[in-house]
């Protein structure tokens, strides 16, 4: 990012801002200038103070990383891409050195934070690795075993039948060979678990580090940390994106307590469903709600029992439902990817009380019925497809309506 790219209705930066914050400020006012927008209006998009958005890109005030990462999403979201992890990672770097070029406590706080939370995934990482390798471990050493095993009754074999000797030899020899590539790879396996179980122990041991400076650094009154809720999972699967329509409206038509409580009824039928469908809902925003399944046959009961149950839950707004099976990607608790896109983009054109699914998500729902043995497993659906249209960033779609008959 350079600064011969920087938004033009912003003021230069002041010579008394401090490189670390200087650097921030530059790779901010690039990203904002792929909105196009005014520093006001986008203000007013994200309900903050106009004031404080200005000095986020004037580098007079450090921002908090939440508005980092929202801004992120936005261009993205702008240039119908994912957020690129390397892209977040220079980020992070840019805001952790301008957080301890500042050296007050607060900001040290801020940076402790973060490093304790980067430090939790590494730990959890390699606690992962560890297992894989104790498991491989295990897998090769039995595998060794049954080879010693044969390799003794062989050599009893070889004393016992003088006539086979030859026959005997080769195998002998096959077996040796073989345990000594096993051997090899026992050995390095072993090596790479020692490593790991280091590894983990070290990032253990700075975890526990990092907590005493932020008991130090919080004072005596202490904050009970909310439980953390696991990583969210990655690969292919159906991933659908739930929209309450007219939420704008409906924040100007009803009042605070009515809307307060339209958003928690839906929470709730959200809850619900997950109960059933085993379907993992994530509140990304006031007026959307994504949520991932394993199956085809889950992700499309979860879609139409989102818009069929709304009424018996008290929800009694309209509702439009998203979903696209594919691969789906998960980093620090943020999924992405072209089927999260998809699924964004189908559910901005579904109709009212209506569930359109992608291509893919009606060819996996077909392969999953039809490998059901049990008839009364089969969902009863009716797929009706829909007219071709073109979506930014994604190219020509063509959607199915769900329903049931």
């Amino acid at each position: 990012m350079t600064s011969e790219n920087l938004p033009a209705l912003l003021r230069p930066l002041s010579e008394e801002v401090p490189p670390e914050a200087r650097d921030l400020a530059t790779s901010l006012r690039v990203l904002f200038d792929g909105l196009k927008i005014s520093v006001r209006r986008y203000a007013a998009r994200r309900s903050r103070d106009a004031g404080a958005v200005s000095r986020y890109l004037n580098g007079s005030r450090l921002p908090p990383w939440e508005f980092i990462l929202e801004l992120a999403r936005d261009v993205a979201a702008q240039r119908g891409e994912s957020i690129k992890s390397e892209t977040l990672e220079f980020l992070r770097r840019q805001h952790h050195a301008a957080l301890e070029a500042q050296g007050n406590p607060a900001s040290v706080l801020k940076l402790t934070q973060h490093q304790l939370a980067e430090t939790d995934r590494k730990a959890q990482q390699s606690a992962i690795q560890v297992q894989v390798l104790t498991d491989a471990l295990q897998d090769r050493q039995a595998l060794l075993d049954d080879v010693e095993l044969q390799l003794r009754q062989v050599q009893h074999q070889d004393a016992l039948r003088e006539m086979e000797i030859t026959d005997l030899t080769e195998e002998r020899d096959a077996l040796r060979a073989e345990k000594l590539r096993l051997q090899s790879e026992v050995a390095s396996l072993r090596s790479g678990l020692n490593k790991a179980r280091t590894r983990a122990a070290e990032f253990e041991s700075e975890c526990a580090s990092l907590e005493r400076r932020l008991a130090v650094l919080e004072g005596p009154e202490e904050l009970e940390l909310a439980a953390v809720e696991p990583e969210l999972p990655s690969g292919c699967m159906v991933f659908g994106v739930l929209e309450l329509v007219g939420f704008s409206r409906l924040t100007k038509r009803l009042s605070d307590a009515e809307l307060i409580s339209t958003v928690e009824s839906l929470r709730l039928l959200c809850r619900r469903i997950s109960v059933r469908t085993g379907a993992r809902f994530m509140y990304t925003r006031s007026s959307q709600v994504a949520f991932m399944c394993g199956s085809a046959i889950s992700g499309t009961e979860t879609g139409l029992l989102l818009v069929e149950s709304k009424g018996a839950r008290n929800v009694e707004h309209e509702l439009r439902v998203g979903l696209c099976y594919g691969q789906v990607f998960s980093s620090g608790g943020i999924v992405f990817g072209e089927t999260v896109s998809r699924a964004e983009s189908l559910c901005n054109m579904a109709p009212r009380d209506g569930v359109l699914a992608d291509p893919a998500c009606v060819e996996q729902l077909e392969s999953e019925i039809n490998s059901c043995a049990d008839d009364q497993a089969r969902p009863n659906l009716t797929v009706r497809d829909m007219w071709e249209r073109p979506v930014r960033g994604l190219g020509i779609v063509k959607p199915w309506l769900l329903s049931r008959p």
